[in-house]
């Protein structure tokens, strides 16, 4: 890593970059950056879902090079997994994960339509939010049950990092929540729609509570 750059804060940033200080020195900054300016090089839409999908299948195998890496540092030995093949995570099989991509659907064709609507300036900032935090709660809480099969961490760094993603996640909502309720004024003919999504940011929230590893 270069001596720019101060170590990532990885599962504890909700990438909320225009309201950072430390954005000069990030190393997920730059790299986000980088992988939105390829997508609008390419005429892509890097919100799309299908695309969204792929970029997270890339961070996945960044995130499985980044520990084996780590591990070689550290003097950890994998030798005993060499042999063995390496599990895949579905993130489509938990609960969590669903409520969190199906939410994902549902606010992106929502903010999609609003701008065709017209945002005003006074609901701009609560828009911004929407737009960033519901691509960031399906990313995060894909993050979370990919970690739920790593036997490389012990249980007290596996649940740190875990308390640590599944807390962005409930900020992300919280976040959400408030700009809906916000936006509503705005936009009191799309009632339903706004309802339906602040009913599903709901339903995150229990998951979270109850279980996040079911699996159904």
């Amino acid at each position: 890593m270069s001596d720019k750059f101060k170590p990532p804060p990885f599962n504890y940033c909700d990438y909320r970059c225009d309201r950072c200080d430390e954005k000069e020195n990030c190393r997920v900054f730059r790299d986000d950056q980088e992988r939105l300016l390829d997508h609008y090089r390419k005429g892509e839409d890097p919100y799309d879902p299908e695309i969204f999908m792929n970029d997270l299948k890339q961070i996945f195998s960044r995130t499985e090079k980044m520990i084996k890496k780590a591990a070689q540092e550290y003097g950890i030995s994998l030798d005993s997994a060499e042999n063995e093949e390496m599990p895949e995570v579905d993130p489509k099989e938990y609960v969590v994960y669903r409520l969190a991509y199906k939410y994902f659907e549902e606010a992106n064709a929502f903010t999609k339509k609003l701008e065709k609507i017209g945002i005003p300036e006074n609901a701009r900032p609560d828009y911004d939010d929407l737009v960033w935090y519901h691509t960031l709660i399906a990313a995060k809480s894909g993050r979370l049950v990919s970690g739920f099969i790593d036997d490389f961490l012990d249980d007290e760094i596996s649940t740190i990092e875990e308390e640590g993603t599944v807390s962005v996640i409930r900020k992300g909502i919280r976040l959400s929540k408030r700009a809906l309720e916000n936006m509503l004024g705005e936009f009191p003919d799309q009632l339903h729609a706004i309802a339906g999504l602040m009913e599903m940011l709901t339903q995150i929230e229990k998951q979270l509570e109850s279980d996040l590893r079911q699996k159904k």
